[in-house]
C-alpha cells in the first residue's frame, strides 16, 4: 500500500548486530495512534520477506522489548523490521541490521565453507582418478599375467608334443633297428642253409 510512511524506526540501526537470547529494545518515533504489528524480515534490501512476528496488536508507544530467538541464523546485514499500523495498513521499515548468534555460522562463514569445499571436491576427484588408475593398472596386470600364463601353457604343450614326437621317433627307430637285425639274422641263416646244400 504505497510507500513507507510515518513511525520511523531508529533502532536497530544500520548494520547493528543484535545478539540472540538477550532482551533488546526496538525503538521508533510514533506518528499514529492505532495499534501496530512488528514483523521480522530477512533478505536483501530489494527483496525482504517476513520470517516471524515480533509483536502483534501492541500499543504504538515507540518502544518494544524483543528477545531474538536463538534459532535465528547469524547474519551481518540481512535482517530488517517492518512496523505496520493495524487500522490503516500504513507501514515503515527499519534499516538493515545483523543478528549475532555464536551457535550459528554466519552467511560469510557459509560462503567460506563453500569456498573451502572446492579443494575437498578436487581431492575427491583426485582420489577417484587414482582409484580409476589403480583399476586400470590392475586390469593390465591381470591381462599381462593371463598372457604370460597362456604363453607358458603353449610352451609346455609344445615341449610335451616335441617330447612325444621324439619318443615316437625313438620307438620307430628302435623297431627299425630290431627289424634290421631280424632281417640280417634271416639272411645269415639262409646263407648257412645254402652252404649246407
Amino acid at each position: 500500500m504505497g510507500d513507507p510512511t510515518g513511525n520511523p524506526i531508529t533502532k536497530p540501526g544500520l548494520n547493528e548486530q543484535v545478539p540472540v537470547g538477550v532482551p533488546y529494545t526496538i525503538t521508533w518515533t510514533p506518528t499514529t495512534d492505532d495499534l501496530i504489528t512488528l514483523l521480522l524480515l530477512r533478505g536483501p534490501s530489494t527483496n525482504v520477506v517476513p520470517i516471524a512476528t515480533i509483536a502483534d496488536g501492541i500499543a504504538n508507544t515507540g518502544t518494544f522489548q524483543w528477545t531474538p530467538s536463538t534459532d535465528l541464523q547469524a547474519d551481518t546485514t540481512g535482517y530488517g523490521i517492518q512496523l505496520i499500523c493495524d487500522d490503516t495498513g500504513e507501514y515503515q521499515y527499519s534499516t538493515q541490521f545483523g543478528i549475532s548468534n555464536p551457535n550459528s555460522p554466519s552467511n560469510s562463514t557459509t560462503s567460506s565453507n563453500s569456498t573451502t569445499s572446492a579443494p575437498a571436491s578436487a581431492s575427491a576427484s583426485a582420489s577417484a582418478s587414482i582409484s580409476a588408475s589403480g583399476y586400470s593398472n590392475s586390469t593390465m596386470n591381470s591381462t599381462t599375467t593371463a598372457t604370460s600364463t597362456t604363453a607358458s601353457t603353449v610352451s609346455t604343450s609344445a615341449s610335451t608334443k616335441a617330447s612325444s614326437a621324439s619318443s615316437a621317433a625313438a620307438t620307430h627307430s628302435g623297431a627299425a633297428d630290431r627289424m634290421g637285425l631280424s632281417v640280417g639274422g634271416a639272411v645269415a641263416a639262409l646263407a648257412v642253409a645254402v652252404a649246407a646244400l
